[in-house]
């Protein structure tokens, strides 16, 4: 019996299709348009029949030339080898669907992390007609995965390291000898110790707690150098120094020292590690290198000198006796004549000797290598007043000083010093000599005109001040050099030699000797004596 359509009921039908179709034209519209999913219709056997634009952006095909294909042309060749793409299809056609995840290839060769979905699909009788295949790509997904992945890897591995070395770190610290490695508070007090200091500074665990001011000199205490260390660390992040340092014994080694800063995460000091290395030999090495270099430079001087000497002031008297011996040769009938020529050669034989005899004496003292004691200035000079008592007497000299301090020095040199230097006062003067001595404790900076190479010390000062002819003071330098005399002294007696030697016997005893005069006005020469010279 044949079915009544009624108008309305024919529009209402006709209306459902129009529906169905307009719906199914959206949906193929919608799945065309998606970009962020590549959506492959494939049928039974895996070739592409259908393709989106998501499919195209991801992959980079176009849908004319991808068309037609297997979709196993998205797989590496290791996917390949091991049949995934056929895999897969088996596993959604038995299972409904199948998802994995991996590298797929792009058309230029590129590789992309896909996540993929495909679904099997059937006909209204369940017969298996086609799959859709459902691909996203999570590359960038995947590299912040496998770099955290990698991250943590890392920090597990280092981690791990991390304890290794530093249980390794802690043995090599603890068990180094030849460093003294100290752990500081904020307050320089040491919280820990390794053998190395142990060996280098002569404390063991009872050194703990303490500041670690304690290894440095009295002196560096008292200009505060440890507390200036420490705030050089903590401004400029280290501080690095080399200086005398204090055993527990009481005996000093050189050490290099580098103090470094450490902090916490947030950037707070927590204290210092100081590191110190015993350089005593090479300081020591370093100290003789430059004492040789120093002895080097004054025995060419002495050289130079001695030369001079020889082509000048030694040629002289035998100039004038072999002058003379050829004028009594001419004349040996004058007898006048000869007597007063036989004088001349016999004042010139005597100034030759004393000349070589004053070489001689210069000579033994620049081979002076005798130890030093400690000599009573007072009986230094109350034997200078001995030896001088005559010239005294005859110049009415008056020599004052208030009482002179002990000092480490060579007693023989000291008179020859303090001989030569109250003989001159006496000599250079028109009138009745007024000699005074003054002796002050002084440092290097208060010291006059230091030499460049005098280290910083503590120096005893002797004043020898005159009331003499004096002489203008750019002749300061000029008179300690051997045999130079000056026009005024020209006069006077002597060899020349006396203000060298006064010279050469500071230099024996590390110090040295400076001079202030002023014509007509008197002179007064300072002689520097280091309080604690190196002994020989």
């Amino acid at each position: 019996m044949a079915t009544l359509h009624t108008p309305s009921t024919e529009r209402d039908f006709i209306k459902a299709i129009d529906e169905l179709r307009k719906s199914e034209e959206r949906y193929h519209k919608m799945i065309a348009e998606v970009e962020d999913y590549a959506i492959i219709l494939l049928d039974t056997d895996g070739i592409i029949q259908n393709w989106n634009k998501g499919a195209e952006k991801i992959k980079q095909y176009n849908e004319s030339e991808i068309l037609g294909q297997h979709f196993s042309k998205f797989y590496l060749p290791e996917d390949l080898a091991r049949n995934l793409p056929n895999v897969l299809l088996n596993e959604a056609k038995q299972n409904g669907r199948a998802t994995q995840e991996g590298w797929r290839k792009r058309k230029d060769g590129s590789r992309f992390w896909g996540s993929i979905t495909i679904t099997a699909l059937h006909d209204s009788d369940n017969a298996l007609i086609g799959y859709s295949k459902v691909t996203r790509d999570l590359t960038e997904r995947k590299l912040a995965e496998d770099e955290q992945r990698k991250i943590t890897e890392d920090l597990r591995e280092a981690n791990a390291e991390l304890m290794l070395s530093e249980e390794r770190y802690h043995q090599m610290v603890a068990e180094v000898q030849d460093y003294a490695i100290i752990l500081l508070d904020p307050e320089g007090n040491i919280q820990n110790w390794n053998m190395g200091a142990q060996y280098i500074k002569g404390y063991s665990s009872e050194i703990i707690g303490q500041n670690f001011k304690l290894f440095y000199t009295a002196e560096d205490q008292r200009n505060n150098l440890p507390g200036s260390l420490l705030e050089k660390a903590k401004s400029t992040g280290r501080a690095v120094h080399e200086g005398w340092r204090v055993r527990k014994d009481g005996t000093k080694f050189w050490g290099s020292i580098v103090i470094t800063a450490l902090h916490n995460k947030t950037g707070d000091l927590i204290g210092y590690t100081k590191v110190t290395r015993d350089l005593t030999e090479r300081k020591q090495a370093e100290e003789k290198l430059l004492a040789y270099a120093k002895e080097l430079e004054i025995r060419n001087r002495d050289l130079e000198q001695f030369a001079y000497v020889t082509s000048h002031d030694l040629q002289e008297p035998l100039r004038k006796i072999r002058t003379f011996t050829d004028i009594i040769e001419k004349n040996p009938d004058n007898t006048a004549l000869v007597n007063r020529y036989f004088a001349k050669i016999n004042k010139a034989a005597e100034r030759m000797t004393d000349l070589i005899k004053s070489v001689l004496n210069y000579s033994r003292l620049s081979q002076n290598s005798s130890p030093l004691a400690m000599v009573d200035l007072n009986d230094v000079v109350a034997q200078v007043k001995s030896d001088f008592e005559l010239l005294i007497a005859e110049k009415q000299a008056v020599i004052v000083h208030d009482t002179l301090p002990s000092i480490p020095a060579n007693r023989p040199q000291l008179e020859q010093l303090f001989s030569n230097l109250i003989s001159n006062a006496i000599k250079f003067n028109e009138n009745n000599p007024v000699i005074t001595l003054r002796a002050r404790t002084v440092n290097t900076h208060e010291a006059l005109n230091p030499p460049h190479d005098l280290p910083a010390q503590m120096l005893m000062e002797i004043a020898v001040a005159d009331n003499g002819i004096g002489f203008e003071p750019q002749y300061a330098k000029l008179i300690f050099t051997m045999f130079q005399r000056l026009e005024d002294q020209a006069t006077y007696a002597g060899t020349g030699i006396g203000l060298a030697l006064c010279k050469k016997i500071m230099e024996n005893h590390h110090g040295y000797i400076a001079v202030a005069s002023e014509r007509g006005k008197g002179t007064t020469f300072y002689v520097y004596f280091p309080l604690h010279p190196p002994q020989h």
